[in-house]
């Protein structure tokens, strides 16, 4: 009976074990799907900021062609203005 006994200890320790590592694996598995949804939300987010900045970069090239525009049309005023009125 000795043995039996030794043996079935050694069972159901073999048993604990592979049970143990078969929770350990799963809560590995479900960390990694966590992690894996980060991930595609933080490439989401990524990728919409991506867009809102490219839309920024774009109105702020039409305010510099804007401010360019009104900086041209000074000078122009201002040389007119400088060279003083022409006789009609």
């Amino acid at each position: 009976m000795g043995t039996s006994t030794v043996d079935s200890d050694k069972k159901s320790r073999a048993e604990k074990l592979l049970a143990a590592g078969a929770e350990a694996e799963l809560q590995l598995l479900k960390s990694e799907r966590k992690a894996e949804k980060r991930l595609a939300q933080a490439q989401a987010m990524l990728a919409s900021d991506e867009a809102r900045l490219v839309r920024a970069q774009q109105r702020l090239e039409r305010s510099h062609e804007s401010v360019a525009a009104a900086e041209a049309i000074l000078r122009e005023v201002q040389e007119r203005r400088a060279a003083g009125p022409t006789p009609d």
